[in-house]
Order: C-alpha cells, then sequence, then structure tokens
C-alpha cells in the first residue's frame, strides 16, 4: 500500500508542475498586461475620417463627442447603445450641440458585446468609406477591443485613444474588471494566433 502511495504521489508531480506552470503563467501574463495597459497613453493630435466610441463604460462616450467636438474625424459612430435609450437622452447625457449631434453622430443599436461593435464598426465605416478611424473604449479593454476591430477591418487604420479607468491595485472592483477583460483578451489572443497559422498553412 506504502508502495503505491509512493508510485500515486509519483504520477501527480507532473500534473503539479503543470498547474505551477500554469497558474504562473497567467499571474505573470496579467502583470504584463496591466502594465501594458497602464502605459496606454492617448495621442498628441490625430487627423482621422472618422471616430468610433464602444460603450460600456464611464467617460468612453463624452471623450469621443469632445473629439468631435475637436475636429477629430468628420463622423461619430456611438456602437453598442442601449435600444431602450432614446436619441434624446444620449444628446443630453453628452451635453452636445444638436445640429452637430443631428449632422454627425451615428448611433449603432445592434451590437451586444465587442465582436457586435466590430461587426457593426466595419459596416459603418465601409458605408462612410473612412479608412482611418481614432477608436475610444477604455484603456482596460483597448488591446482586446483593437484585436477583434483589425480581425474585421485589417485593411483600416486604426488609432486607440484610451479613456482612463481605475488600476486594478486602486480597488477590488477594478481588479477584477481587469482581471476578467485580461482573460477575455488572451482568448481572443490566442484565437487570433490560431486563425493567422492556419490561414499560413491553407497558403
Amino acid at each position: 500500500m506504502t508502495k503505491h502511495g509512493k508510485s500515486g504521489g509519483r504520477d501527480f508531480q507532473p500534473l503539479r508542475a503543470l498547474a505551477f506552470v500554469l497558474v504562473f503563467g497567467l499571474f505573470a501574463g496579467f502583470a504584463a498586461y496591466a502594465g501594458h495597459v497602464s502605459a496606454l497613453e492617448t495621442p498628441e493630435r490625430v487627423d482621422a475620417d472618422g471616430i468610433i466610441v464602444l460603450t460600456g463604460g464611464e467617460g468612453r462616450v463624452q471623450t469621443a463627442v469632445t473629439l468631435l467636438e475637436d475636429g477629430i474625424g468628420r463622423r461619430l459612430l456611438v456602437s453598442g447603445v442601449n435600444p431602450a435609450v432614446s436619441a434624446e437622452a444620449i444628446q443630453t447625457s453628452v451635453n452636445i450641440d444638436p445640429q452637430m449631434f443631428a449632422c454627425c453622430i451615428d448611433l449603432g443599436r445592434e451590437a451586444a458585446d465587442t465582436v457586435g461593435n466590430a461587426r457593426e464598426s466595419v459596416r459603418w465605416a465601409e458605408t462612410n468609406d473612412f479608412r482611418r478611424i481614432v477608436v475610444v473604449t477604455s484603456d482596460y479593454h483597448m488591446p482586446r477591443a483593437i484585436l477583434e476591430l483589425r480581425a474585421m477591418m485589417p485593411d483600416h487604420e486604426l488609432v486607440a485613444w484610451p479613456v482612463r479607468s481605475p488600476r486594478p491595485w486602486e480597488n477590488s472592483v477594478a481588479a477584477r474588471r481587469w482581471a476578467l477583460e485580461y482573460l477575455k483578451f488572451t482568448a481572443v489572443f490566442f484565437r487570433e494566433m490560431a486563425r493567422g497559422a492556419f490561414d499560413g498553412e491553407s497558403e
């Protein structure tokens, strides 16, 4: 019985080592992700055809509206608008000139997630013949957003404009938000790597 017990322990050693490597890799990857995101900065000045803002985070829409008012981009797509929210409510919340709102802001109401944002965005960009686009979203969401957008818009130039959010070490809510986003980003990153490898083999 003792021999079997020792043998069983030896059998589990590779699994324990693998689990340790995986956990260490996740923590190391999250640290690198958090460091990268924390270092993101907004461009000094950019000339673009249009602006896309992905809803879902504080300050995103207002930041995008300010960019439009400053002449960065000719039109703005607000992607992922809740169908229950009226255009009037959005106009009031961002305090924008009614004429500018009517002429230059498009509301996308079909997207329910980042993949949906990318689908809305590519249709909007193609309809308006836009090629250089500023992307506005929260800083922690930016890496995954750019991956999803580039997957559907490989011929467009995307300029990241991150909106600063609380850091994961500042409070528990931010820590959970960043950790969940990191896991989502990792899944999309490996999906795109696998897709690229498969496309390379097909060629």
